[in-house]
């Protein structure tokens, strides 16, 4: 970062660089902590550049619990996660003394308070239901649903997927190193692989990338996360599913745990399946009443066809 041109823009760049160069965060990250930053530099600007010379305990603290007042749940700790981790970036640049990140106080919630936000069986059905006139849309928009409610991917592994982490021979899905740090191998449940091979004949556009989706505009672009979520909440109103709180990819990905923990399988396939690097995460479906929901999907049954 070039310390002469010392705006807010030129903090925001330098801090964009540490958490993707130095600290690895995913990108899902980095958006996340973004907004939070931004407000925290204009409060500690004075009329031309951010002052870091008056950075202090009580303004940090005070500006955490005005971020986190009118926020529930994991809202109320995300504004002194992402503080922190700027003062972490201040400290490596030498203008912030080190361990003041330390001194953030711990925001308080209810470990667990709420379920997630997930589907019932008959709603996902309703959810993946094949149109009777399907056309390079809806092929589409079934093989993103299936792979979303099928494996519980996070919406930048479906979007980032390619052809060639698909492995027809064996059945099976490569997803590369993300949010998780690692990469991981999932099996391709029937369902979910026909719903892919079915867009791949008859949806996707024929395009030199090796991306897997892409959207149907002229030219045809690469699908990013956002659109994915975005895909998620369209479809939700075409079934006629009322939407709550959580309506994007997410949502689906809790269906999944959700439909495993009930049909018996264990914390820690969960954790594997879902990528969590914690069984802490996954900790919040053991509450899940078993008998809401119906099984996981059966295996992949073979090769291409």
């Amino acid at each position: 970062m070039d310390t002469t041109n010392n705006d807010a823009a030129s903090w925001i760049a330098g801090y964009t660089d540490y958490l993707r160069d130095v600290v690895g965060a995913a990108d899902t990250t980095r958006l996340r902590y973004l907004p939070t930053v931004q407000r925290f530099i204009a409060a500690c600007s004075g009329p031309d550049a951010p002052d870091w010379t008056g950075l202090s305990v009580q303004l940090v603290t005070e500006f955490i619990r005005e971020e986190a007042a009118n926020k529930t749940g994991h809202g109320r700790t995300a504004p002194a996660n992402a503080t922190r981790s700027f003062l972490r970036f201040l400290a490596w640049r030498g203008v912030a003394p080190s361990g003041l990140d330390r001194a953030i106080p711990r925001i308080r919630r209810a470990r667990h308070a709420s379920l997630p936000t997930h589907l019932s069986s008959e709603q996902l059905a309703r959810l993946l239901q094949r149109p009777a006139a399907p056309g390079p849309v809806a092929y589409r928009d079934r093989a993103i649903l299936s792979l979303l409610a099928g494996l519980g991917l996070r919406a930048g592994e479906v979007a980032t997927l390619e052809l060639d982490d698909l492995d027809w021979h064996t059945g099976q899905l490569r997803l590369h190193a993300g949010k998780c740090r690692r990469e991981r191998m999932l099996p391709l449940p029937q369902e979910v692989g026909a719903a892919l091979a079915e867009y791949l004949q008859h949806g996707r556009p024929h395009h030199r990338e090796r991306r897997v989706f892409f959207t149907l505009t002229d030219p045809a672009r690469t699908v990013q996360a956002s659109a994915v979520s975005a895909i998620v909440r369209r479809n939700l109103v075409r079934a006629g599913i009322p939407m709550g709180r959580l309506t994007g990819a997410h949502m689906l990905r809790h269906t999944t745990a959700s439909r495993m923990v009930n049909g018996g399988a264990s914390l820690k396939e969960v954790a594997d399946v879902l990528g969590h690097r914690s069984l802490q995460t996954t900790g919040i479906y053991a509450k899940l009443d078993l008998d809401a929901l119906a099984g996981v999907a059966l295996p992949w049954i073979g090769g291409a066809r």
